[in-house]
């Protein structure tokens, strides 16, 4: 009997020194897998929560979305930075380079999520400042992506193309491009009811867009007689430009699990800014002198004001995707906001007044943003 008990205390014990190994190893190999070594420290996901799966690898879960009440403010809000940073653009337009344009916006717009970081290290600690590799890696691609639509946005803006035209083509396209993106790449669907909300949203744009309206007093600072160019010539780096702010809403999407929405922002930010400086130093050579770049104080103003409205916007960006919103119905609510307000400051900054199409466009926006914001949406399985 002695020597039975003797042999079960034995099994007893190699099982549970078995069992210990195996989860501590498993849950070692899961911690490792998901855990990046920054400066020989330990850095986890910001928001993402890591599981323990039956295979012994760890699920990534993103963070549940938030209410709409909470987040519906800062989205609007980061609509309306948008809307500046367009009327911004397009008042500096006729006196600055696009490219000297889009680096100084950029450059202004990095400077100001680095104090805002600083702020924030002070107050909460490092420790806040919670990042990892994908993170850093979608906020690279963020930072090319809207690099490069702010370039364009710069160029067309420059043709001569009216706000009230340009502006609303722009986001509209990246409406169309961010539903086809937040499902292939996302794997979010919108339900019928936000089907519905988009599609009164590219109506809205789309009356908006061809609205004729009049001009009160000239507000972008070039010449007064001058013709806008033909659609042809303008409306395909205005669609480029709209699929660049859509992959930069998308990828945004990808690392605000990930990273510090303000760490996020600003990497993006500085990182849009060097790719702008290395296009304007290639140009540079090319041109053999500085001389092409047509620049005078007014146009350097505006430009600086942009990178103030888009730094602003790009952190909240960062923000409301870090909440859990779906991409789906964060991004037609953000850009059909910026039309909605977009059309009121052209009004007011720039003398361009719709007419009654163009009024009943913006309240077909309006009705379009409640519709996606209250539409509950579906994730697909395997993104």
């Amino acid at each position: 009997l002695v020597q039975s008990l003797v042999s079960l205390e034995d099994a007893e014990a190699n099982i549970t020194h078995s069992v210990r190994s195996t989860i501590g190893g498993r849950l070692g190999a899961s911690i490792r897998s998901t855990t990046e070594l920054v400066g020989g420290s330990a850095t986890t996901a910001g928001e993402g929560t890591p599981l323990l799966t039956k295979g012994g690898g760890v699920a990534v879960v993103e963070p549940e979305a938030s209410a709409l009440t909470v987040w519906i403010w800062p989205a609007l809000t980061c609509a309306a930075m948008y809307a500046f940073y367009n009327i911004f653009i397009k008042k500096g337009s006729y006196t600055i380079h696009p490219i000297l344009g889009g680096v100084v916006l950029q450059f202004v717009a990095a400077l100001l999520g680095t104090v805002l970081l600083l702020i924030v290290r002070k107050v909460e600690g490092p420790e806040s400042l919670q990042y990892d590799r994908n993170g850093l890696l979608w906020s690279f691609w963020a930072g090319i992506a809207v690099g490069t639509a702010e370039l364009l946005s710069f160029t067309v803006s420059g043709m001569g193309v009216p706000a009230t035209q340009s502006i609303p083509i722009i986001i509209g396209g990246s409406v169309m491009f961010g539903a086809v993106l937040g499902l292939i790449i996302l794997g979010e669907v919108l339900m019928l009811h936000g089907w519905f909300g988009v599609a009164l949203l590219v109506s809205g744009i789309a009356m908006v867009a061809t609205d004729p309206g009049e001009k009160v007093e000239e507000g972008g600072g070039g010449d007064d007689d001058e013709e806008a160019p033909p659609l042809l010539v303008w409306i395909v780096p205005a669609l480029i430009c709209a699929s660049a702010y859509a992959f930069y809403n998308i990828f945004i999407k990808k690392g605000s699990a990930s990273i510090n929405p303000i760490l996020g922002g600003v990497i993006l930010q500085f990182v849009a800014a060097l790719f702008g400086s290395i296009l304007l130093g290639i140009l540079t050579l090319k041109e053999g002198n500085i001389d092409y770049l047509n620049v005078d104080m007014m146009g350097f103003i505006w430009a600086c004001c942009a990178g103030l409205a888009v730094g602003s916007a790009e952190l909240l960006s960062f923000t409301v995707s870090g909440m859990g919103v779906n991409a789906t119905q964060s991004i037609p609510i953000i850009i059909g906001g910026s039309v909605m307000f977009g059309a009121v400051l052209g009004l007011v900054m720039l003398g361009e007044q719709l007419m009654l199409q163009g009024w009943l466009g913006v309240t077909a926006l309006m009705i379009g943003i409640g519709f996606v914001a209250t539409d509950p949406g579906e994730k697909v399985a395997g993104h």
